[in-house]
């Protein structure tokens, strides 16, 4: 259950991702086009792009939490013993359940206060603090929902098997 539960946010994050992609391909390709040949760029554009890579930035990080690809210090590994890891990796998800908590807290409170419009595109600012409120969501859900391998030793993920079972569907 819990692994279909992640598959299913696994992709929702990813087609997020993708669809904010290609806005931003669309949106650059008619920047380009509209300045070369028609010396002319629409007000919205520049906006609009940023938005969206905010969109794919933020839940990308999901992506890579389902995965456990974040960035790390490999010679850490190499280091010290599988005991002392073993309690380095239950400090770090607690650590990260701590900051995907205030992410999702701060992400609430700055999404109920905010007032402010975007110039060009007449949107509400709420909709830039959303990626960030969701990705703590999908990270926090991820995380929890792993804490059964991180506390039982098996939290070395094959991040292959995970992409391969992704390209087969």
């Amino acid at each position: 259950m819990t692994d279909k539960i992640k598959k299913i946010l696994f992709k929702i994050a990813n087609w997020i991702c993708l669809v904010a992609m290609v806005v931003i391909v669309v949106v650059l390709l008619i920047v380009v086009i509209g300045r070369y040949f028609f010396n002319y760029t629409p007000s919205w554009s520049e906006e609009t792009a940023l938005f969206m890579l905010t969109w794919v930035g933020l839940f990308s990080a999901s992506i890579a939490e389902y995965h456990g690809s974040h960035v790390r210090v490999q010679f850490i590994d190499k280091a010290f013993p599988p005991k002392v890891l073993r309690v380095f990796g239950i400090i770090r998800w607690f650590l990260k359940v701590a900051f995907f908590t205030l992410m999702i807290f701060y992400g609430v409170k700055i999404f109920a206060t905010t007032k402010q419009r975007f110039g060009a595109i007449n949107l509400s600012y709420r909709w830039q603090v959303l990626p960030g409120l969701f990705t703590g969501i999908f990270c926090l859900i991820f995380t929890l929902l792993n804490a059964k391998a991180v506390f039982t030793d098996k939290h070395e993920r094959d991040v292959e098997k995970d992409l391969e079972e992704l390209i087969n569907g």
